[in-house]
Parts: structure tokens; sequence; C-alpha cells
């Protein structure tokens, strides 16, 4: 039952590092928070949802805070893409030069919008090049282990495979339930142990349907003006 009155609030989740539900990754958070000397390379890869993008964005942010030279480049948007489009997400920070002592980041999510597509290849290439002339940091997320990748540059399959790699572990259900928790108290509203249950018992195994199940929920209770239980999740929901 919920402890307050229903309250949706509008403002958009903000993946940072300190929100991230860490679960078995340690290690890789611990890598992230680190302060390396001279040019820092990582390769982190998992399953969809399992939290790449909110890692990469997270970092960014915190560089930023941080007065890091920051820069984001958002694969997944640029496949399929014009070759302009391509040279504008990389110009900037291909053009970059760590002045006055802020250390240049980059983070490239969701990389594998970019193979076999040789101008977008070389663009990596040449990025990567860059970073690690300027000492740089750079950060880039993937599917899957660039081991098992296979780009058709062949000098950028050795270069990746180079990275320090991380595997993010997915969430157990546990876990799922904190990541659930801290999105609905975000929204100003309180899920109660017996909903989580519920939920996670019969719901689906992917942390990303979950995100959207609670989106239907939010906008349930809202419309219904009526606090979540289980009997309203079954509801909405049909499980």
């Amino acid at each position: 039952m919920l402890d307050q009155d229903v309250l949706s609030i509008d403002a958009p989740h903000q993946p940072r590092l300190d929100n991230f539900v860490v679960g078995n990754n340690v290690e890789l958070l611990k890598s992230l928070h680190s302060e390396v000397d001279g040019f820092c390379g990582m390769w982190i890869y998992g399953e969809a949802s399992s939290g790449r993008s909110h890692l990469l964005q997270g970092r960014y942010s915190e560089g930023l805070e941080q007065g890091e030279h920051c820069f984001f480049i958002g694969c997944a948007d640029l496949a399929g893409g014009s070759e302009q489009r391509l040279q504008q997400a990389f110009r900037p920070a291909l053009e970059s030069s760590a002045s006055q002592g802020r250390k240049i980041l980059v983070a490239v999510d969701d990389a594998q919008g970019l193979k076999a597509n040789a101008s977008a290849e070389e663009l990596l290439m040449a990025l990567y090049n860059h970073v690690q002339a300027v000492a740089g940091t750079l950060l880039i997320t993937h599917s899957q282990s660039a081991l098992l990748e296979n780009f058709d540059l062949a000098d950028l399959n050795s270069r990746m495979r180079s990275l320090s790699h991380y595997q993010i572990v997915p969430l157990d259900d546990k876990g799922k339930a904190r990541v659930l928790r801290l999105r609905a108290e975000e929204r100003g509203y309180h899920l109660s142990e017996s909903v989580l249950e519920y939920w996670l018992r019969r719901g689906p195994r992917q942390l990303q349907v979950l995100l959207e199940d609670l989106e239907k929920l939010d906008y349930a209770t809202l419309q219904h003006k009526r606090m979540l239980t289980v009997p309203l999740l079954k509801e909405v929901l049909g499980y």
C-alpha cells in the first residue's frame, strides 16, 4: 500500500553512478570512479537493459561535474544515418584538446551500431588514436565482448580488444526490486513488499519490460486515483 497520496513526478529519470543498482558489479563501478594518470580505455558490455547506457551517462555527468572535457556519442541514433551525421557526432571529440589541465572523457554508447559502416569504423579508430594521444578516457559500451566482435577494419579490432573489459552482471530479483523501488520513489510513491513480491514472481524477467510496466502502473494510479496494490497490478498488467 502506498504510504502517501498518489503523486506522479514528471521529471525524467536521471542516470547517475550513485543511483545505479550495483549488484555484482562492484569492480566495474570502482573502475569507473577511479582516477587514472594517462590514457584509460574501457569496453563495457552486457545484455539489453543491463544498465550499459545508465553507467555511461552517469560517468559522463560525473565527469562534467568534476570539470572534465566530456563528449557523449550515442551510436544507436547513428545507425543507418548519413555521412554528415556521423561526422557531426564525432567531430567535437576528435577536435578536442586537453587544455588547462582538463582531462578529456569520451563516452561511446551502443558501439554495435557502427559495425559494417566503413566511415563509422574509421571514425571510431581515429577517436581511439586521438583520446590515447591526449591521455584521455575512452568508454565504450556494446552488446558483447570485443573478443567476439569483428569489425571490418582489422586495426580497429585489435585496438578495441586492448581495452579493459567489463561484463555487466545482470541483477537478481532482489536487485530488480531495488531498481523498481527507486524509480517509484522518484515518482513520489512507495512500492510495498507485497506488490514487489507478486510482481517479480509472476511478471517478466527483463528489467526493461518491468520498467515499461512501471510506467503503465504509474499512469493507472493517477487515472483511477487508487493506490498501487496487487489487485490493481493484476488489472493493469494482466498477470
